[in-house]
């Protein structure tokens, strides 16, 4: 004899599966949790499978003894990792900034799937809690404060994962942050013309260097160029700022290049 149908209109979740699989975990229980009214408890063999807003479950159409692989209970258990990973990536960008990538990778190894990760980390750019240009651009102004050139600041966000677009847009952002208003507007503060971002990275460079020794002969004044070459800085930039700190940089032959590292 049929199942008969429930008044209101609804298949009988029990009779919509005709050959429903014996081996496959079930729903064996739903109900509120008692320190959250608002909030359900979904439970799977016994186990609690997590938690949703009431607004996001309907304790009406996913009943006692529905299998897992039915889609009303396959999108609960879906939600649940979604807000489970939610939570986790927001803890993760609460400690510092992350980019995309960065924070794919950290949800793998919690054994998050492909699925919810796309879903969680589309959900955070459109929140603006994930923005990869602007990651770039704080990271390449903390490490142009550093000493740090452009191609490794390149290198450092590429080992991050972001894709070009993103890191291009960084730099270009970066300017702007660096560049004073008055200056964007078209107005001169005065005859001295503003540093290059990648020259003045490379004069804190040797500055540091020369925490190391005096760099005051030609033979330091070689090692100090090629430690900077290593850095990633071309040979203008490294002779700009070696006249820039007071040091002749005649000690560097005509043709001498980055490769010429000692």
């Amino acid at each position: 004899m049929s199942r008969p149908r429930p008044r209101d209109g609804r298949v009988d979740a029990a009779a919509e599966s005709e050959h429903p699989n014996p081996n496959a975990a079930r729903v064996t229980a739903i109900r509120s949790d008692p320190d959250h009214p608002g909030i359900l408890m979904l439970e799977i063999d016994g186990i609690i499978a997590g938690t949703l807003p009431r607004s996001e479950i309907d304790s009406d159409e996913i009943v006692e003894g529905l299998p897992v692989d039915d889609p009303r209970v396959a999108s609960a258990i879906r939600s649940i990792g979604v807000r489970s990973a939610r939570a986790v990536a927001l803890d993760l960008l609460a400690a510092r900034a992350h980019a995309s990538e960065e924070l794919v990778r950290k949800l793998r190894k919690r054994d998050v799937t492909s699925e919810i990760i796309d879903i969680v980390i589309e959900e955070l750019v459109a929140d603006g809690w994930i923005d990869d240009a602007a990651f770039a651009a704080t990271r390449i102004l903390e490490w142009r404060t550093a000493g740090r050139s452009d191609a490794e600041c390149r290198r450092r966000l590429e080992a991050a994962g972001l894709v070009d677009s993103m890191i291009q847009a960084g730099f270009e952002r970066a300017v702007q942050a660096a560049t004073p208003h008055s200056t964007r507007d078209g107005a001169d503060d005065g005859p001295e013309e503003a540093t290059a971002p990648e020259l003045e990275a490379a004069i804190t460079a040797f500055h540091r260097l020369e925490r190391s020794g005096p760099i005051d002969d030609p033979a330091s004044t070689r090692r100090a160029a090629a430690r900077l070459a290593r850095r990633g800085f071309d040979a203008d930039t490294i002779r700009s700022a070696l006249r820039a700190c007071g040091i002749d940089d005649e000690p560097l032959d005509d043709d001498w290049t980055p490769d010429d590292v000692e």
